[in-house]
């Protein structure tokens, strides 16, 4: 415990440095976001402050040799992202790239190896055996976590709160039950989620207060992140599903509302979210403490859940998140 504790101080400590100081350089250099492009009249905000969170991860997995392609594929991820949030590409050839890096990432050995059976215990699906399975699984797990949470960074601090959120679950799950993570290198697993953790509840503030903005660059990062460590973790799929359960569920509703009602492209962007609507209802930083909250609750129940047990929470989950999104969208 003493050596996760000490990753979760010294990611803690970096990411306040470094987001602290990119709020006063950033200026300096021009990087700031273009609230222009949105028809809002404000100052511009020192953007993206993902780049912290890419720099950290990429130092991060240096120190691991066997983890070499991991820095490699955070390396692209993020150029591709700081590039997008500079000067915005097709959302086509972006999610190409991202698909590409999952595939590689797939080829260096990071894959869904099995599916548990929820209704009967210890057992499950070796995908082993169905490689093309694994490949498919592996690749659109990777790009849809990574997307939910870049979706969902619609107000400040959301997203870097959910991703504390996320990491820190998958590092108690790792104290808790080690035996499930063995296989993946328990070590590695455990130091980076709560590495990544400290990341997170470092720079907290600084996004909540909306003294600098993530970006794609931060939130594509994040989410590739808790793709590839909750796969690390024995294939916790499940504890994942519901941690993320509300960037999940609202990419999943919005698409739908897109296609089936608005008869619009599922990736035009709008202002219509889940977390847009709470906070016109009760306030941007009222909505983000309120949808990090929620997270931190299913990421409990993930914990100590097991088999049926957590289908029947994620169940629970997506009808209190209609419920919330139903209330959310109501007039005001």
């Amino acid at each position: 415990m003493n050596n996760e504790l000490l990753f979760l101080v010294v990611g803690l400590i970096l990411s306040a440095l470094l987001v602290r100081t990119a709020c006063s350089f950033f200026p300096r250099i021009g990087l700031l976001d273009f609230p222009q492009r949105y028809g809002l009249k404000r100052a511009r905000i020192p953007y993206p402050g993902g780049i912290i969170h890419w720099l950290l991860a990429v130092i991060f997995f240096l120190f691991f040799p066997e983890l070499w392609f991991l820095s490699v594929a955070l390396f692209l991820l993020g150029g591709v992202s700081v590039w997008d949030d500079r000067s915005p590409i097709a959302p086509s050839l972006r999610g190409a790239m991202h698909a590409g890096l999952a595939a590689f990432v797939f080829a260096n050995g990071i894959r869904i190896g099995f599916v548990g059976n929820p209704f009967a215990s210890g057992s499950s699906i070796n995908l082993a055996e169905i490689p093309l399975l694994s490949f498919i699984l592996t690749v659109s797990w990777i790009v849809i976590i990574q997307n939910a949470l870049n979706w969902f960074d619609g107000i400040k601090g959301l997203s870097t709160g959910v991703s504390g959120i996320g990491f820190l679950t998958l590092g108690v799950f790792g104290l808790i039950r080690p035996e499930v993570a063995w296989e993946s290198g328990l070590p590695i697993f455990l130091s980076a989620n709560f590495f990544f953790a400290g990341v997170c509840l470092g720079g907290f503030l600084f996004f909540l207060r909306g003294k600098i903005l993530l970006g794609d660059t931060g939130s594509q990062v994040l989410g590739f992140l808790l793709a590839v460590l909750s796969i690390f973790a024995g294939t916790k799929i499940a504890t994942t599903l519901l941690v993320l359960g509300l960037p999940i569920l609202d990419v999943f509703f919005v698409i739908v509302r897109r296609i089936f009602f608005e008869k619009k492209s599922p990736l035009s962007g709008d202002t219509k979210h889940l977390h847009h609507n709470l906070a016109r209802k009760i306030g941007e930083r009222k909505a983000a403490l309120m949808l990090i909250g929620l997270s931190a609750v299913l990421g409990m129940v993930g914990l100590f859940l097991v088999g049926v047990e957590k289908l029947g929470a994620l169940l629970v989950a997506i009808f209190a998140i209609v419920a919330l999104s139903v209330w959310a969208a109501g007039d005001r």
